[in-house]
C-alpha cells in the first residue's frame, strides 16, 4: 500500500503537536525549567467527586493532548478519599505544587518557573470557559500578555517601570501568588521605584487584615492617633483597590469604636466604605450598620 507524502506529513505533524503528560508536578516543573512549557494541571477526586468524572475523561482523552498543543505540559491531580499505597506515594510528590484548590474539580496553569498564571475552581465557573483546552488557551494567553509587558518594563526606568511590571501582575489577578511566587517582581517594582510615586508597590505590598490588627491592638493600648496616622497613609496611596480602601476605612472604623473622641466620626467612615461599593462584602455591612446607627440615634 502507498502512502503519500502528504500524508505523511501531516501524521508527523499532528503527532509533534500533541500535549506530553508528565507523572507528577515536581516532574512537570523539571521539563518546564527545560523546555519552557507552561503547565496545566486538573484537580480532581476520582473516587468521590461525582462532577469531575466527565472532565476529568476528557482531560485524559487523546483528543486533549493534541487541541492543547506541543507547548504544554498536562499533569492531574487525584486527590482521592480511598488511595491505595501507590497514590499515596504520587501525592507525596504532588505536595510540591503550591495550589491546594478549595474546591473540585479544578483547572490550574503554571509558566514554565512553577509560578501560578490562572487558577479556576468548581463546575460552574469551569463549564462557564467551556471545553478544558478553551480554560486552559485563555490562561495562556493571559500568559503572553503578561510576558509581553514585563519585555517592555524591561526598557523603562522609575515609575514608568514598576507600574508596567505592576501592570502584567493586574492580569493574573492573585497578588503576590501562592508562595509569594512574584516576590521578586515587586523587588524589582521597589528598586525601580523607592518612593513608590506610582502607587503600584502599595497595592502589592498592602497589609489586609493586619492593617485591622494593627488597629485593634493599638486601640486597645490607647495609641490611637499613630494607627490612624498608619491607617491615613495607606488610604493616601493613588493606586489602591477599592476593595483595599475599603479594608483600610474598615481599620478605621474599628479604631474609632475604641476612640471616644471619633466615635461621632464612625458614620462617616461607613458612609465611605458604601460609597466605594455597596456591593461588596464591606459596603453590605457598613449599610447594616448605618442603619443601626441611625436607630440608636
Amino acid at each position: 500500500m502507498k502512502i503519500s507524502l502528504a500524508t505523511i506529513f501531516l501524521v508527523v505533524c499532528h503527532t509533534l503537536s500533541a500535549a506530553e503528560r508528565v507523572a507528577d508536578f515536581p516532574a512537570a516543573l523539571q521539563k518546564a525549567k527545560s523546555g519552557g512549557q507552561d503547565i496545566a494541571v486538573l484537580f480532581h477526586g476520582s473516587d468521590w467527586c461525582t462532577p469531575g468524572k466527565k472532565l476529568a475523561s476528557r482531560w485524559t482523552s487523546v483528543d486533549f493532548e493534541k487541541a492543547a498543543g506541543n507547548d504544554l505540559l498536562i499533569l492531574d491531580i487525584d486527590r482521592k478519599e480511598n488511595p491505595s499505597d501507590d497514590d499515596e506515594a504520587l501525592a507525596k510528590l504532588n505536595e510540591a505544587c503550591p495550589v491546594k484548590p478549595r474546591s473540585l474539580p479544578a483547572i490550574a496553569l503554571f509558566d514554565k518557573d512553577g509560578r501560578l498564571v490562572a487558577l479556576r475552581e468548581g463546575m460552574p465557573e469551569l463549564d462557564s470557559l467551556g471545553r478544558p483546552q478553551q480554560a486552559i488557551q485563555r490562561a495562556i494567553d493571559v500568559r503572553k500578555k503578561r510576558d509581553d509587558l514585563w519585555q517592555r518594563a524591561a526598557d523603562m526606568l522609575g515609575p514608568r517601570k514598576a507600574t508596567q511590571l505592576a501592570a502584567g501582575l493586574d492580569l493574573l489577578g492573585i497578588g503576590v501568588g501562592p508562595k509569594d511566587a512574584y516576590k521578586p517582581v515587586i523587588d524589582e517594582m521597589k528598586k525601580a521605584d523607592p518612593g513608590d510615586s506610582s502607587g503600584a508597590v502599595a497595592r502589592y505590598t498592602f497589609p489586609g487584615r493586619k492593617l485591622l490588627e494593627l488597629a485593634v491592638d493599638q486601640g486597645k493600648a490607647g495609641k490611637f492617633t499613630d494607627a490612624d496616622a498608619e491607617i491615613g497613609s495607606w488610604l493616601e496611596k493613588p493606586q489602591l483597590t477599592k476593595d483595599q480602601k475599603q479594608e483600610a476605612l474598615a481599620a478605621r472604623f474599628a479604631l474609632y469604636q475604641r476612640w471616644p473622641e471619633k466615635k461621632t466620626g464612625l458614620a462617616a467612615v461607613l458612609k465611605e466604605i458604601e460609597r466605594l461599593d455597596p456591593k461588596s462584602d464591606l459596603g453590605s455591612a457598613a449599610t447594616t450598620y448605618l442603619t443601626m446607627l441611625a436607630k440608636e440615634k
